[in-house]
């Protein structure tokens, strides 16, 4: 017999699962969507993985609140293998890597740290504005 093994607490989805949050312009925005892929990610045995994964979120809910206009949503996607995160805003404009800066200016990180810890990462255009968009590797279990 195949198929997922079970796991402590909830089981893995065996179909993709998905959550979405409005994104509102206030001060906790980011820390509200930190908190939401948390608690999206309760069940995922791999700590580390669930810290990239709150890290990038946080990275994108900011970006989208800074420079996107209006807020748009947070998807988490989840299926087999992989956790799709996406941030969605009502800019159009492309992302874009800040150019070197002095260690003590905040930002410029979010798009190195999209390229160092995820499996691919891009962006598209979506109504009106845009939706950048990373892939994690979820593990097995």
């Amino acid at each position: 017999m195949t198929g997922p093994r079970p796991s402590a607490g909830r089981p893995l989805p065996t179909r993709p699962w998905a959550q979405r949050l409005p994104l509102r312009a206030h001060p906790g925005a980011a820390a509200d969507a930190r908190a939401f892929t948390t608690e999206f990610l309760a069940d995922v045995g791999d700590p580390l993985l669930v810290a990239d994964a709150v890290l990038l979120v946080s990275e994108l809910v900011g970006n989208a609140l800074r420079h996107g206009g209006e807020p748009g949503t947070l998807l988490l996607v989840r299926a087999t293998g992989r956790l799709r995160i996406e941030v969605s805003d009502a800019s159009p404009r492309p992302p874009l890597p800040r150019p070197p800066h002095p260690p003590d200016e905040p930002g410029g990180l979010g798009l190195f740290l999209l390229s160092r810890l995820t499996l691919r990462w891009g962006w598209h255009l979506s109504g009106p504005g845009k939706t950048v968009w990373c892939d994690l590797r979820l593990p097995a279990s």
